[in-house]
């Protein structure tokens, strides 16, 4: 105690305690070796005796300064501790009113981030939705046309078909007639010719036998008749061979036509089996529509859900109070509805 009263105080322990400081030795005369030993003995006793009195009363100096120094310093620890109170209660308001700007501000910008990111949420479902419309209506255009050109190659198909059919139906019958009654013509010519050679030789060569007794001017003139009767075949052959030969054209023309309706009853087919692809598709691409639109509600859902959390997070981090209830903004409520 004496040692660290002494250094707030900045003297020597020895002091405090009373001894003297040190002195240098001084030689004694040589009178006191001639001295006796009973002298020096009582000097050093009074010596001892006058230094435990002035160490007695040394640390009852030092106990007192000690006292007056501790009081001091509680003083003083009092008169900080006031000042930082003071200190303190100076700052306090200007602390809070700090806190209260830093809330302030964090809400504006909560509130603008919040309201950032609803209008973002509602521009992005507006152009989707924008996007689904368009490509709804464009599906139902394509969808539309495609009936329509359907429609009319179908239309136009069964017309073709049916003139190509009639047609055929029409020069077939046409041409069979003119072959049966080309066919009647021929028969009934020769036999009416066989029965005029026959009674036409007959009667004449019985008549010049008569007339004659010879038939060498008879047979002259048969052979004639039988060459003019010749050459009037011929030409009737020669016009029944143009006539065959018209009907063989006809024929070619009617074997082509017949092609030809194979040909478009194979092109009906393909389409009607093109119709039916199409069709699958169609029912593909609705499919496809579904389900994109079913994702987007799902992606939108999910958005307003993470939306509504990291406004919950925000809310909770602004208020430090996690069992608080949480009040939705009115925008992102809009965007649900």
């Amino acid at each position: 105690g004496i040692a660290a009263a002494a250094g707030a105080l900045g003297l020597n322990p020895l002091t405090l305690a009373g001894f003297p400081p040190s002195q240098p030795h001084k030689r004694r005369g040589m009178g006191c070796k001639e001295s006796k030993p009973g002298c020096c003995e009582a000097r050093r006793k009074k010596e001892i005796k006058t230094q435990y009195n002035s160490g007695q009363a040394s640390c009852e100096l030092i106990a007192l300064k000690t006292e007056a120094n501790t009081d001091y310093l509680h003083n003083e620890a009092e008169k900080r501790k006031a000042a930082l109170l003071e200190k303190q209660m100076e700052e306090t308001p200007r602390l809070h009113q700090q806190q209260q700007e830093e809330e302030d501000c964090l809400k504006e910008v909560h509130h603008a981030e919040t309201h950032r990111l609803s209008q973002d949420i509602q521009l992005q479902v507006e152009r989707e939705d924008l996007q689904h419309k368009q490509f709804s209506e464009k599906y139902d255009m394509l969808k539309r046309e495609q009936e329509d050109t359907l429609q009319k190659l179908q239309k136009t198909h069964d017309q073709e078909k049916l003139f190509l059919t009639e047609s055929y139906q029409k020069t077939q019958a046409s041409l069979q007639e003119t072959i049966d009654k080309l066919t009647s013509q021929l028969k009934a010519f020769q036999e009416k010719m066989k029965r005029v050679e026959e009674s036409i030789l007959s009667r004449d060569y019985k008549k010049h036998i008569q007339d004659y007794g010879t038939p060498s001017q008879f047979w002259e003139q048969e052979l004639e008749s039988l060459h003019f009767v010749i050459e009037m075949k011929n030409e009737r052959i020669h016009s029944l061979d143009k006539k065959l030969l018209n009907l063989e054209i006809v024929m070619e023309s009617n074997l082509l036509l017949e092609e030809k309706i194979k040909i478009l009853q194979q092109e009906n087919e393909d389409l009607q089996v093109r119709m039916q692809n199409h069709m699958t598709v169609t029912r593909q691409l609705s499919e496809e529509l579904l389900t994109i639109r079913d994702a987007l509600e799902k992606e939108t859902q999910l958005r307003e859900q993470g939306h509504r959390e990291k406004e919950e997070l925000l809310y909770r981090v602004l208020h430090g109070d996690s069992g608080h209830p949480f009040a939705i903004s009115t925008e992102t409520s809009l965007i649900a509805t």
